[in-house]
């Protein structure tokens, strides 16, 4: 059964707003405006039976688009407005983040909503802020280039992703890698820890303490609420080694790519990694794979749609990044989109974008769904760039017109 995940960037307005109150990233009044319209985007999504709803980690956009600094307690507030609704993160840029302390946020946010998170993983693409925020471990954001700094944050990545797993999982923490150390220093141990005797020996994790006093390892609490922990996932994957290692790790990928020759592909990549541990998925299975969906009743529209709602964000941010690269089709030289090539016919030929009638979207879901049977579709939905109503109504037909004909839900109950 596929899962619907709202993909949210949360921005605080269109480009209109974003030219006349520059920098709209700064207001206040904006962001707070930006909070309150996403509660009632979080318990329409909740009513009309998504699975499903993430945001990005990203700092100091000042712009006003993606105002998302800091996802997890954007979960857990959103989540308190909801009764079934998964929340998460695509994703938490692990490189910057210290692993002893975001492995307890991440349990105590956990039990704040009873089993309804899941925790999204991300390198770091963006240098304004990841190499601000991730001096403290000399790592910087990464382009997948194999240079020098891809191979540091790799090396942070993996060894905080460990570190993250070894915490949750077990009552007592040792861990010496190249960079981070538990204990620190690991090899001596922390001496002198007063309340051996009176306390942590009585009561404490067996070992974490020695006759000495000396400490020798640490435990991480609380434990999670769903254990061993909440379902992981990998934003935006993108190549087949990341394919291969989620596979290998059993984390959901969400796989960013058009073309469903290259969808295959990294999926099989996925398939690969689990067997090599010992799973067999059926193919699909544990994948998740990003679209973008417009109703409209004259193909003719989908231009201007996708001119206001979907070019501030493909043309002015993701294709700065190299994104749009996942729009290229197999063999295709040059340049995407070509010149002279509108953004929605790249979008749409690509496969990118799901667009047209409600029958129109219902084929083209149809058609997705034979080639690949998804356990999640991660919809990159622009709310605060779409009009309020505009927005929850797409949600409304897209729940009531299309999911209940391809089991896209979990039903309501």
């Amino acid at each position: 059964m596929t899962k619907v995940i709202l993909q949210v960037y949360p921005t605080v307005g269109d480009i209109t707003e974003m030219a006349r109150r520059r920098p709209l990233g700064r207001d206040s009044d904006a962001y707070h405006t930006m909070l309150k319209s996403l509660i009632e985007l979080v318990q329409a999504a909740d009513n009309l039976g998504y699975w499903g709803i993430t945001h990005v980690e990203h700092h100091c956009h000042s712009e006003g688009l993606e105002i998302s600094p800091d996802p997890l307690l954007l979960n857990v507030y959103l989540g308190h407005f909801t009764k079934r609704l998964m929340h998460g993160q695509l994703g938490i840029v692990l490189p910057t983040h210290d692993p002893v302390r975001l492995a307890a946020q991440i349990a105590i946010a956990d039990h704040m909503l009873e089993g309804r998170l899941f925790v999204g993983m991300a390198r770091g693409y963006q240098a304004r802020w990841t190499n601000v925020i991730g001096q403290r471990f000399g790592v910087t954001s990464t382009a997948s280039d194999k240079s020098a700094a891809d191979q540091r944050n790799r090396l942070l990545f993996d060894e905080h992703y460990a570190i993250l797993k070894k915490a949750w999982e077990n009552d007592l923490l040792r861990y010496k890698g190249p960079v981070y150390e538990v204990p620190y220093p690991f090899d001596e141990g922390i001496p002198n820890w007063p309340p051996t005797a009176t306390t942590t020996a009585k009561y404490g994790v067996p070992g974490e303490v020695d006759e000495r006093g000396t400490v020798r390892g640490i435990s991480v609490v609380p434990k999670p609420y769903t254990k061993p922990h909440p379902q992981l996932f990998q934003a935006f994957g993108a190549s087949l080694r990341t394919l291969e290692w989620c596979g290998q790790e059993n984390v959901t990928p969400t796989i960013l790519a058009g073309p469903m020759e290259m969808v295959l592909q990294l999926a099989e990549a996925y398939r690969e990694g689990a067997r090599s541990r010992g799973r067999n998925p059926r193919l699909g299975e544990g994948v998740g794979l990003c679209r973008t969906i417009h109703f409209t009743n004259d193909k003719a529209d989908i231009y201007g749609i996708v001119e206001k709602y979907q070019a501030p964000v493909w043309t002015g941010w993701y294709k700065p990044f190299g994104f749009m690269e996942s729009s290229r089709l197999p063999g295709e030289e040059g340049p995407v989109p070509k010149p002279g090539e509108h953004l929605a016919d790249r979008l749409m030929k690509s496969g990118l974008l799901i667009t047209g009638t409600v029958d129109d979207v219902k084929r083209q879901m149809e058609k997705l769904l034979k080639e690949i049977p998804l356990d999640y579709l991660v919809w990159l939905f622009h709310w605060g760039m779409i009009p309020r109503d505009e927005a929850l109504k797409e949600l409304e037909v897209f729940a009531t017109k299309v999911m209940p004909e391809f089991g896209l839900t979990e039903a309501l109950a």
